[in-house]
């Protein structure tokens, strides 16, 4: 492996694991090709004994990545709608240097959140310099001709209009699924409640930001309709995105994605720039990718499966769906932006 300055400015093997906002450095883990690809997730959880690493500063890192060209696309999701899978489809073909929720990026978009409070650790000038420097690293690749994409964490969602609106002129996927799918899936996970009941309130001040009132108090709102309101939450960022980049953002909802797999893979690819023969696509869709649970690889899981858990979701959880939907259909009347998303996004997308 090369030299640490050399191998920042040239590949992405020394990795910009974590930050410390509070003393302004960046933990840079080495990783291999092998590593990238089989993580799922690049936060703490990809830390194993024997790797090594070294805290840089920002300025040390500015100096060695000074010509570092932007270029990264990503992938935007609400949360548990197989954007992990989707990326590990992709990371398949040489074109693409995938990366699944670099840890930086929630951190990034948590101080965005406050610049404009005068207890703001950076200025909006630091933060500026931040975020190009990590887009910068995310941008480096092991072979010419590859393109990094990077899977946002769903909470980083944030983000996702003002880096679509940056000069590099990114391309983006934004992954989702009905309300009601949603819910289902939400509610029938262990997993999913919890990252609910963690994202719950910041994302209901995102939503009180953007519709410019508050009408809702979190303590009041039960599980069901927590769900939904962060499903809106996140939607709306991504509707923004879309807004400010149409020609550059390509929804994707993952139950119609998969019906037609094979059909919805190539969409992304083009959308991405990449080409790949039917077979190739074919030969992917057929591997074990299909019939693993994309976050914990070791486990089976299949449509068959996630089918089988959403109907019985709908069961064992029909009091707190109908909530969460009563709830849109009440936001719907009194805001005319969520009842448009709704229209739109309520019976998916082809």
């Amino acid at each position: 492996m090369a030299s640490f300055g050399r191998a920042l400015a040239e590949t992405p093997e020394y990795y910009p694991q974590k930050l410390d906002p509070l003393n302004e450095a960046a933990f840079m883990l080495r990783l291999s090709p092998g590593q990238y690809a089989a993580a799922s997730f690049l936060d703490d959880r990809l830390i194993t004994p024997g790797m090594t690493g070294v805290w840089s500063t920002f300025e040390e890192l500015s100096a060695d990545a000074a010509n570092i060209n932007e270029r990264c696309d990503f992938i935007f999701h609400v949360g548990h709608v197989g954007s992990t899978l989707l990326s590990r489809l992709l990371g398949a073909f040489d074109g693409l240097h995938c990366l699944r929720e670099p840890s930086p990026l929630p951190t990034l978009a948590d101080i965005r959140s406050g610049l404009a409070r005068p207890e703001s650790l950076w200025s909006p000038d630091r933060y500026e310099a931040w975020l190009t420097l990590c887009l910068g690293l995310w941008s480096r690749t092991f072979h010419s001709g590859q393109t990094s994409l990077v899977k946002a964490t769903s909470w980083a969602g944030g983000l996702a209009p003002s880096l679509m609106a940056r000069p590099s002129r990114p391309r983006a996927i934004a992954m989702t699924v009905t309300p009601a799918a949603y819910l289902a899936a939400i509610l029938c996970s262990s997993g999913g409640r919890a990252d609910i009941r963690a994202a719950a309130s910041p994302a209901l001040a995102r939503l009180h930001a953007r519709l410019g009132e508050t009408p809702w108090r979190l303590h009041r709102l039960s599980t069901g309709e927590r769900t939904a309101m962060v499903w809106l939450s996140e939607m709306l960022n991504l509707d923004e995105a879309e807004r400010v980049a149409p020609d550059r953002l390509l929804w994707v909802d993952f139950d119609a994605f998969l019906a037609r797999p094979a059909e919805g893979l190539a969409r992304t690819l083009d959308h991405l720039g990449q080409t790949a023969a039917d077979p190739q696509i074919e030969e992917v869709i057929a591997s074990p990718l299909m019939t693993r649970y994309s976050k914990r690889p070791q486990q089976a899981f299949d449509t068959a499966t996630r089918q089988t858990l959403l109907a019985t979701s709908r069961l064992t959880n029909a009091r707190e769906i109908a909530r969460g939907q009563a709830w849109l259909d009440d936001a719907a009347r009194r805001f005319p932006v969520v009842e448009t998303l709704l229209a739109r996004h309520q019976g998916g997308l082809a």
